[in-house]
């Protein structure tokens, strides 16, 4: 089951790379898009690998929504099979770019590199902004 669950993490790397590591930024032609979500390149290591601090920086309309960062950590960066967990924020949106801090809850992780993604949704919209990225966890 645990190699079940790496292949398919790798699988998902793999289909990523080519598409090319964005700087975690939801794009769109024309205008800027009303709704973005953008994953800061460094998170703060915790407690005892189960807990991640992710910053975020939010901009959206429609007064307020929600954003959900997940976090996947493989070895050689964790001891472990893989280290996983994921976190919800409440966050304002006037319009305007505010920074947001999303802990993430899971088990496994250690200093280092990991995936996160970050999904916002505003009201009705659940697909509101997508993020994803390399993000370097680091001990403070």
């Amino acid at each position: 089951m645990k190699r079940i669950r790496l292949l398919i993490f790798l699988s998902v790397v793999a289909v990523a790379l080519p598409l090319g590591l964005s700087q975690g930024v939801a794009k769109a032609t024309g205008s800027p898009p009303a709704n973005q979500v953008t994953i800061q390149e460094h998170a703060d290591y915790d407690f005892v690998g189960g807990t991640i601090d992710v910053g975020l920086r939010v901009r959206c309309t429609g007064g307020s929504g929600s954003v959900i960062v997940n976090l996947t950590q493989s070895p050689p960066e964790t001891p472990y099979p893989v280290g996983t967990g994921s976190g919800p924020q409440i966050v304002v949106c006037d319009g305007y770019t505010h920074t947001v801090g999303v802990t993430v809850t899971g088990f496994g992780f250690d200093a280092g590199r990991a995936w996160a993604t970050a999904d916002l949704t505003v009201g009705t919209n659940v697909n509101a902004a997508h993020a994803q990225r390399w993000v370097t966890i680091i001990v403070v």
